[in-house]
């Protein structure tokens, strides 16, 4: 048997791509569980991660927030402030990113992680402008908060930096809500990719058609495909999305496994085991500059 053929231009190449769903068009919402890997959850460690990364925005929206306010030290201003200001600028980047890519990995879907750094940032920013402008009024108490004021000031209000403040709240809200659903969503679907894996009919099938319509999820095209595959004596079809990397679109009759069950349900996966061979010319499939 053969072994996995790639496009020497691609290597090394990506097991997490390409991502395919028999359920979901939307490219955001393709949902893949990588073999041996479970059901993704929130551990611990995610938790920990998280809420570092709320503090470290918050500690980052606390400059801002504070000289709005007219609370921030005179050092900010100072050329010894450049250096924290960094550090800080380098601790919130990682923590985000390096969040977004666990969640990524453990839930298998792109749409999660987008959604939860919408609520970190938006959350922390809420909070910490809230609790600076409680600070700000026990520290002067007047002018009394009047909404009026963003109209009639000469200066900047700090009514201001509370309707930012609740608009942020109510983004975070929403994103929170579309987050929860999100989470559902990945996991149902991961369960059912597991469920089929254990107690599914496997079956061969091929890669018979490929449709690219021109979209990108970020520079990952997204395609229409078609798999053809044996079941009892006949042959059926089912009609699937995929979401890859422009230099791992797998060539027509490339060997796909099919997982089904008795509800009708289906899953498809390449069959990396019987070799796969990518689209040597690829260009056509990386978004353009314009």
């Amino acid at each position: 048997m053969p072994g996995p053929v790639t496009n020497p231009a691609a290597e090394p190449v990506d097991e997490t791509f390409p991502v395919l769903s028999t359920l979901d068009r939307r490219a955001g919402r393709m949902t893949q569980l990588l073999p041996g890997r479970p059901v993704g959850r929130f551990t611990g460690r995610l938790w920990t991660w998280t809420l570092s990364t709320v503090v470290v925005w918050a500690l980052a929206f606390s400059v801002p927030c504070a000289a709005f306010l007219g609370l921030a030290p005179g050092s900010l201003g100072s050329p010894w402030a450049i250096l924290p200001g960094l550090v800080l600028a380098y601790l919130v980047l990682s923590s985000t990113l390096g969040l977004g890519e666990q969640v990524r990995a453990a839930f298998g879907q792109v749409r999660l992680p987008g959604l939860l750094v919408t609520t970190i940032v938006t959350g922390s920013f809420a909070l910490t402008a809230l609790g600076w402008l409680v600070a700000s009024y026990a520290d002067e108490p007047e002018p009394a908060f009047e909404l009026s004021n963003i109209a009639t000031s000469t200066s900047l209000p700090r009514e201001l930096l509370a309707l930012l403040a609740c608009a942020a709240l109510a983004w975070a809200l929403l994103a929170a809500a579309r987050l929860v659903s999100a989470f559902r969503h990945a996991r149902s679907r991961q369960a059912t990719i597991e469920r089929l894996r254990r107690h599914g009919t496997r079956h061969h099938g091929v890669l018979t058609e490929r449709e690219f319509g021109g979209s990108w999820l970020y520079d990952k095209p997204a395609f229409t495909i078609r798999v053809a595959y044996d079941d009892q004596g006949g042959e059926r079809v089912v009609r699937a999305f995929m979401r890859t990397l422009p230099a791992q679109v797998p060539v027509l009759g490339s060997p796909v496994v099919v997982l089904t069950d008795e509800d009708g349900t289906v899953h498809v996966e390449l069959d990396r085991s019987s070799g796969v061979a990518y689209e040597t010319d690829y260009g056509r499939f990386e978004p353009s500059d314009g």
